[in-house]
């Protein structure tokens, strides 16, 4: 859960659609496509392990932090990997690389 919630090192949230996030941030007004939405991290089109980082830190109002992504700094199960991962970006890779395979793998299930 850790790992793959690191995907938010990319993208944005747009309130309109999501109903979370802010309209425009100083990150978001520019940008390709469409401008606007509120990031999780600064460079949004970045895959790295900012995300972790930026949570840990949660100093900067112009980054989203769902209640989902607090959790992983709150909670002592998931702190330990979020703080592993804020510490060595190579640790993250291998993880989410691992968990998000897993998870496209389970594939859909219909009734």
């Amino acid at each position: 859960i850790v790992a793959l919630s690191g995907g938010h090192t990319l993208g944005r949230a747009r309130p309109e659609r999501s109903g979370w996030g802010k309209p425009v941030t100083k990150y978001t007004k520019d940008g390709p496509g469409t401008p606007g939405g509120q990031s999780w991290t600064v460079q949004w089109l970045k895959f790295d392990n900012s995300y972790f980082k930026d949570i840990k830190e949660q100093t900067d109002e112009d980054l989203l932090v769902l209640p989902t992504d607090a959790v992983l700094v709150e909670d002592p199960s998931f702190k330990e990997y979020a703080e592993k991962y804020a510490e060595d970006q190579e640790a993250f890779f291998k993880d989410y690389a691992e968990a998000h395979a897993k998870l496209s793998n389970l594939g859909a299930k219909f009734d």
